[in-house]
């Protein structure tokens, strides 16, 4: 069963609310076309503010804004509150090392400026990032700086409250309790004392789960009724939803399970209607194991199933997301290179030019003298344009590789996924299984791991071989090669997995011919294809792996022919394409593609001077024809 103690404690949010408030984002938005400089930069930091938390993305993109605004204009005070802005954006987008450099770029404007709230946000900032990371010794060093100076004057109620809510959470986690609730009840006294009712709230909250840690299910009912007393009031559905959940572990807990399971609902409708996915999972679990403390196994397999099918998608976008951020940051970053490249080189040039131009100007009278000069500027002036035109052909080379980067991110993101949910998806079943004490389904799980890890070695392999092939670093060693081992290899190769599938498999080399290549590559190209056509064969069909001379006798035809659905044409024509692309469509559950194996099978073929060839017709199976030089006996 999972728990969630800690939901309230953001390590980088003052208040989740604050980025649900989107008619203030509206205003504030609506404020941006008249602002002037200044005011720009304050509302920048506010709109960043306002989404870090929940679209982080979006925040940053306001955040990006701000800080180049304030740079360009001098605005310290502005620079130094959207680097802590950022900071927090990087940091939920589980980028701590660039939510690191933000805060401490932050701290050092702070200290000029001598702003103790800047100071305090910035040393919070930080401890929370290494909270994250598990270094907690780095967390309570940067804590301990920020609680010196927490009293100064000008630090803010809400900076106040984000670093007791922080320290509480910390040393709960440290098991130090007595200290974790001490900080708390300081952070709840505070919101209560500033009207704070959403803060309180949540505070009130945060001890109920502090309680719920130590089995004190008695105490932390109390608490958590007492935070939606004050929350419900406030029209504030995330904590409503939150605080519901917690409350519904505490009912599951003590084995009142029809409020349990009443609370858990109401939650799960909130959830939905904010479009508040985290808290919709953790509802789905809460259901599931309401079920199964019923030993209603049958509805618990239902929500169990929607939590892992939400799970794979919230864990998807967190990637996605993450991998974003990285990309946003690259482009910026070497943006800002190029133009300060292209500015200095512009500068000198237009320096030169006048120069010569004075010079010109100077020996106008003198025909030899302005002969001269006008060949320099000639010269100077071509030389401009060689630079121009290099400096083109590297930005399109830049452009190329950073293609190619975000070509293999984007594959990397989509096709890991399959293979690792697998086997979460195994020990969620273990744990099903256990439980219910089915032996039967026990005993198919070790198929199911060893087509996983399968899956997730091929996947490594072409990942591999395909990173090789685009770095140039191929190794190429041709040979003679008999066909009928190899094909044989490749049958052997994936036998458990055909005859799991009923899928039956042959070979056909009539002519017992020989081919001149390179063993691994050749042995890369059939088990891709072989492993393609086994994912797409129905149960029960049929695949043939065959050899054939070509009518000159100078190359050797392999072939992989399956019985499934075919290709539509649209798809077939991405396919033979060069570039990876998705796979074919699913049939009986199989997965897709990784979008390499084809494209690797290609160049490899093409690195003998061979080619690949794909012939289908929807409803009447694929052939793939890879041709290789011939073996001279």
């Amino acid at each position: 069963m999972r728990f969630f103690p800690l939901w309230f404690v953001f390590l980088f949010a003052f208040h989740a609310a604050c980025a649900q408030d989107t008619l203030a984002v509206v205003r504030l938005r609506q404020q941006l076309g008249s602002a002037t400089d200044t005011s720009r930069v304050r509302i920048l930091n506010s709109l960043c503010y306002q989404l870090h938390d929940q679209a982080p993305l979006r925040a940053m993109h306001y955040g990006e804004q701000a800080a180049a605004l304030a740079r360009s204009t001098a605005d310290s005070l502005g620079l130094m509150r959207a680097l802590l802005n950022l900071g927090s954006c990087y940091g939920n987008l589980s980028d701590g090392p660039q939510a690191l450099r933000m805060q401490q770029e932050a701290l050092q404007i702070a200290r000029r400026l001598r702003n103790a709230d800047g100071l305090v946000r910035a040393y919070a900032g930080m401890g929370s990032i290494h909270h994250e990371r598990g270094d907690t010794l780095s967390a309570m060093r940067n804590y301990q700086q920020a609680l010196q100076r927490v009293r100064e004057p000008g630090v803010s109620t809400r900076t106040q409250l984000m670093l007791y809510g922080n320290l509480g959470s910390i040393y709960s986690f440290m098991g130090q309790y007595q200290k974790g609730l001490t900080y708390t009840r300081d952070a709840m006294f505070l919101a209560r004392r500033s009207g704070d009712k959403a803060g309180e709230s949540m505070y009130v909250a945060n001890l109920g789960s502090y309680y719920l840690q130590q089995q004190r299910y008695e105490v932390a009912e109390g608490l958590l009724r007492k935070a939606l007393s004050i929350s419900e009031p406030l029209h504030a559905p995330r904590y409503e939803t939150s605080q519901l959940e917690m409350l519904a572990t505490v009912l599951l807990l003590t084995n009142h399970l029809d409020e349990a399971e009443e609370l858990t609902r109401k939650a799960l409708r909130k959830a939905r209607s904010i479009g508040y996915q985290e808290r919709v999972l953790d509802a789905y679990d809460l259901l599931a194991n309401i079920n199964v403390s019923r030993r209603q196994y049958e509805q618990a397999y239902g929500w169990r199933q929607l939590y892992l099918g939400l799970n794979d998608t919230l864990n998807n976008r967190a990637r996605l997301n993450t991998l974003t951020a990285l990309q946003t940051r690259y482009e910026t970053h070497d943006k800002e290179n190029q133009i300060q490249l292209l500015t200095q080189q512009g500068q000198l040039q237009r320096a030169h030019n006048r120069e010569l131009w004075v010079v010109v100007g100077a020996l106008v009278l003198g025909l030899m003298g302005a002969g001269v000069f006008y060949g320099k500027l000639r010269r100077s002036q071509q030389a401009l344009a060689a630079n121009n035109a290099a400096l083109a052909r590297a930005t399109e080379q830049t452009r190329q590789l950073a293609a190619s980067k975000d070509r293999l991110y984007s594959i990397v993101a989509h096709d890991l996924r399959g293979p690792v949910t697998s086997f979460v998806g195994v020990t969620e079943l273990i744990d099903f299984y256990l439980r219910t004490g089915d032996e039967k389904g026990l005993k198919r799980l070790p198929q199911q791991v060893r087509q996983s890890a399968q899956s997730l070695n091929n996947l490594l392999d072409n990942l591999l071989s395909w990173a090789v092939t685009q770095t140039g670093e191929l190794i190429f060693q041709p040979e003679p090669l008999a066909v009928a081992p190899l094909l044989e290899g490749a049958v052997e190769l994936h036998r458990t997995t055909a005859e799991a599938r009923q899928v039956t498999v042959t070979t056909t080399d009539p002519e017992h011919l020989s081919v001149l290549a390179d063993v691994n590559m050749t042995r890369t190209i059939l088990r891709n294809l072989l492993a393609n056509a086994l994912k797409f064969t129905p149960v029960g069909g049929a695949i043939q792996l065959t050899a054939e001379a070509s009518p000159d006798g100078r190359s050797v035809t392999l072939a992989v022919t399956d019985t499934g659905p075919g290709i539509p044409p649209e798809q077939l024509k991405q396919l033979r394409s060069a570039e990876p692309a998705a796979g074919r469509p699913v049939v009986n559950g199989a997965r897709s593609g990784t979008g390499l194996g084809l494209p690797l099978c290609r160049a490899f073929a093409q690195r003998h001077g061979g080619a690949l060839d794909i012939r289908s017709t929807p409803g009447h199976g694929t052939q793939v024809r890879v041709q290789l030089p011939r073996a001279v006996a």
